[in-house]
């Protein structure tokens, strides 16, 4: 597996490092560096992307909402506890003596607390637990979706950015070939011989200039690709990066799988297909919750209130009511409730409409997801069909341009024939690049459209 190991991607990335570490390590760095073919840029990706840390962000989300649905059945406890300064009061309950004291003061203390557990809720808690419980493998599934998403767009950088460099040789090859008909154009018409005139020279001055437009184009064309490249894999733009292919690699040795098999990994794999079932069972679960709004939680409960001061007399009395100094102990079994049926049917027939809106997706989809597969396999045969003839043609083409070129430079041709095999041989060159940019391209589509991210050990555990 072609990837970065973690000590260079840390100096890529300019983390901070010691000035002799780097001296010492320089030579062995440089023999140990791993150049990145498209599975080892998309493994960097995945491991560097911020799209990515907000999709587990939103994981994250729903496995504390799910664990607060969750905390329904754990022990509740309230309560209320505070100390408090109070004058001295002497005298008793039967007593009509009974003296107020403001200019002595003493502390009072007092403690009231409920343990509440509850046991059941009529099936509220369970409906909610099951709709959070879901919603979190909704946002699972999409965690995977955005992965491959990544993958596919980090795939289609790398093959612009080698789509650009491929058309390199090829101008760079009939820049060649057209600076000598130029030169020899040129000496010709010095000599005054007849055979090469003023027109002719303009025609192979504008060719010239033609191929050295599409030769800037190619460069920015290639640097730009670059730079997206390294944006969609989360590193900087001054990070380096060993690319393994100079140019686009050669058509893939695998052969494309049916249609059918491909459709029906679509169905068995696709994030997209998981969100779909999950949101279901989520959307109908919280309908069920909201219809269930206004049904009561049944609970077991204990409660405990102490009184305590210096500077009221104790009353032993039991049915005499002591605020100040008395324990007060209880157990109880209830039902807390607060009943709003218009509102809770209002909050169902609410909730009604998530679930209306996924089964509308899930029509969508099962339309959507084969026709989205069906397009990157058909795309995948054209490139593969038109590749074997761009590349007849551009052998043809490139024979063209070298027969009119040696004959213009002979004497014996014109310039408007080397103009026409240069631009076939350039047009020709050009249609192979496109075709086989498409068919890796379509292959990679066809990885993400049967939900995957085209990684080496996800194609070696696929029975496909």
């Amino acid at each position: 597996m072609r990837v970065v190991a973690a000590g260079l991607l840390a100096a890529l990335l300019g983390f901070p490092a010691a000035a002799e570490e780097l001296a010492e390590s320089k030579v062995e760095a440089s023999s140990e560096r791993k150049k990145l073919d498209a599975d080892g840029c998309v493994e960097i990706a995945l491991r560097e992307s911020g799209i990515l840390g907000e999709a587990r962000g939103k994981v994250t989300e729903w496995e504390g909402r799910l664990a607060e649905v969750q905390s329904v059945f754990f022990p509740k406890l309230v309560g209320i506890t505070y100390l408090a300064p109070l004058y001295r009061v002497t005298g008793d309950a039967l007593s009509q003596d009974v003296v107020r004291d403001y200019a002595s003061w003493g502390p009072y203390y007092h403690l009231k607390a409920v343990l509440a557990q509850p046991i059941y809720t009529f099936g509220r808690a369970a409906a909610g637990e099951k709709a959070a419980s879901e919603r979190l493998e909704v946002e699972r599934a999409r965690l995977a979706q955005a992965r491959n998403v990544l993958a596919l767009e980090v795939r289609r950088f790398y093959l612009l950015h080698l789509y650009a460099k491929s058309f390199k040789p090829a101008l760079d090859s009939a820049k060649r070939t057209l600076d000598e008909a130029e030169t020899k154009a040129k000496e010709m018409y010095a000599e005054g011989s007849g055979k090469v005139t003023n027109v002719d020279l303009m025609k192979l001055r504008y060719g010239s200039n033609e191929l050295e437009k599409y030769r800037i184009q190619a460069d920015i064309g290639a640097e730009l690709a670059l730079a997206a490249l390294k944006h969609t894999m989360g590193l900087p733009q001054n990070a380096e990066l060993d690319l393994l292919d100079e140019t686009l690699p050669d058509p893939p040795s695998e052969k494309l799988p049916p249609l059918a098999e491909l459709i029906q990994a679509a169905w068995k794999d696709r994030p997209e297909v998981a969100q779909l079932r999950h949101g279901a069972a989520a959307a109908m679960s919280f309908e069920e919750a909201e219809r269930l709004s206004s049904m009561p939680v049944a609970f077991v409960a204990g409660q405990l209130e102490v009184s305590w001061t210096p500077m009221w007399p104790d009353l032993p009395n039991p049915f005499h009511w002591d605020r100040y100094n008395d324990i007060t102990p209880g157990l109880a079994v209830g039902m807390q409730f607060d009943v709003d049926l218009a509102k809770s049917r209002a909050k169902a027939q609410a909730a009604h409409g998530m679930v209306e809106q996924v089964a509308g997706l899930h029509k969508f989809a099962s339309t959507g997801i084969p026709m989205e597969v069906r397009k990157a396999h058909d795309d995948a045969v054209q490139a593969e069909k038109l590749l074997k003839l761009s590349e007849e043609s551009s052998v043809a083409g490139r024979k063209w341009m070298i027969f009119a070129g040696s004959a213009y430079v002979a004497g014996t041709g014109e310039a408007r024939d080397l103009l026409e095999g240069l631009a076939a041989y350039l047009q020709a060159k050009k249609g192979y690049y496109d075709n086989l940019q498409a068919l890796h391209l379509a292959r990679a589509t066809i990885a993400y459209a049967t939900g995957g991210t085209g990684l080496r050990e996800e194609a070696a555990a696929s029975p496909r």
